[in-house]
């Protein structure tokens, strides 16, 4: 499962210090290749001695994506405009 290299959505709770410390995320829904394990709020979440890996990817038109899972060797999340989304992405 490939990494996730680095998080500028700090207002989730999954990330410290631009760091993902959820076990595995998803990605994708109809619109956008965002990130479906993005939970916002007060909350502490993932374990803080892992690093955050992709454990699906719902983008099937991702160059990367192979049978919903992610081919990439890591995987930048951030912001496009307002939606927390794989800045990875491209499509095929």
């Amino acid at each position: 499962m490939p990494l996730v290299n680095n998080c500028t959505a700090e207002s989730c709770a999954f990330n410290h210090d631009h760091n993902c410390h959820a076990l595995a995320i998803t990605i994708g829904e109809p619109a956008h290749a965002q990130c479906d394990t993005f939970v916002g709020g007060p909350f502490d979440g993932g374990d803080p001695n892992a690093i955050g890996h992709v454990g699906a990817c719902k983008m099937a038109d991702c160059r990367y994506n192979d049978h919903l899972e992610c081919q990439a060797p890591g995987i930048s999340v951030g912001y496009q405009r307002d939606i927390v989304d794989c800045l990875t992405y491209q499509p095929a």
